[in-house]
């Protein structure tokens, strides 16, 4: 065996790009990085786009079923659920008609 180390050495022809350094938005705060990120809002369509996400979640959970702490109050626990059932529906109609309309900021 050879006590030397054998490096072989590959040219490759195409150049390489620089590295680019990209700031997540979590981490320290400082200088103009941290004014950005204080001034920075979710856009308004985002915003709509996850209270729309969060609603249909919410009504596919309810219509699984759920069950109520215990018998006594099960009239006044029924009137709850089908409130938040109508209510959450009325709001996902809403949303998703809102969101029809190009709004700006």
């Amino acid at each position: 065996m050879n006590s030397q180390t054998q490096r072989r050495v590959v040219h490759d022809p195409a150049p390489k790009p620089e590295p680019r350094v990209i700031t997540p938005l979590s981490g320290p705060s400082y200088g103009a990085y941290s004014v950005v990120k204080r001034r920075w809002r979710k856009p308004i369509p985002a915003v709509v786009a996850d209270a729309i996400a969060n609603s249909q979640e919410l009504l596919a959970r309810l219509s699984r079923g759920v069950y109520a702490p215990d018998r006594e109050g099960e009239a006044h626990y029924r009137e709850i659920y089908d409130n938040l059932c109508r209510t959450n529906r009325q709001q996902l109609e809403a949303l998703k008609a809102f969101s029809q309309v190009a709004w700006r900021e």
